[in-house]
């Protein structure tokens, strides 16, 4: 049996499309085919939305076009300020059970001066919105990739329960940090601020 060499999966998420767009502004600029080729596991869809978003919101200008393999005309793109941070593209609100789920989680974080996995689910659930569990620690994961809580102290082995704690420079505000993109980007709602979490992780414990 023939073997291949296996290939790098490339970067995706929208902090990598604006990456790539920016780095093809400053030649002759992009089209949406063009960013596709440069990501991995999306669609070409979604990579599209993302573009026409930025276009729609004034951070990419039309300035040209070329054709196609299938003779036609593909838009060409150029970022209108290469220093800007990537635009996050976020729905109009968090409303569901998704959203209000990450909203007791945040809320019952900021209350708790510390906590393990299981308070934080008790002291989140409400009847209408139980909060399980799995659900905190995947929570509770996402924030400390993007350094917003912290272990508290040393575990003497694996098998002690973790406790946590909000660190206060993250205390942002009352809005839940949401995750976005796909799970790559943590948008924090108070600062309009998006952290990249496929970035080096920030990790740290509590004294």
């Amino acid at each position: 049996m023939k073997r291949t060499a296996p290939t790098a999966a490339l970067p995706r998420g929208p902090l990598h499309y604006w990456k790539e767009m920016v780095a093809m502004s400053r030649g002759s600029g992009f089209t949406i085919t063009d960013v596709h080729k440069a990501t991995n596991g999306r669609s070409r869809n979604t990579v599209k939305t993302y573009v026409l978003f930025c276009a729609e919101h004034g951070h990419i200008a039309l300035v040209g076009d070329q054709p196609t393999v299938k003779n036609r005309r593909a838009n060409i793109y150029k970022v209108c300020d290469l220093r800007a941070p990537a635009p996050v593209q976020r729905r109009a609100d968090f409303a569901d059970d998704r959203g209000r789920r990450a909203q007791q989680l945040w809320t019952a974080i900021r209350a708790l001066r510390q906590f393990t996995i299981r308070e934080l689910a008790v002291a989140a659930s409400t009847d209408a919105v139980p909060v399980t569990q799995v659900r905190a620690r995947e929570y509770v994961g996402v924030l400390a990739k993007a350094g917003y809580v912290v272990e508290v102290g040393q575990r003497a082995h694996p098998g002690l329960i973790a406790r946590w704690r909000l660190m206060p420079a993250k205390n942002t505000g009352p809005k839940a940090p949401a995750t976005l993109a796909g799970g790559t980007v943590l948008y924090d709602r108070n600062l309009d601020e998006a952290v990249n979490l496929n970035a080096p992780e920030t990790t740290g414990r509590a004294a």
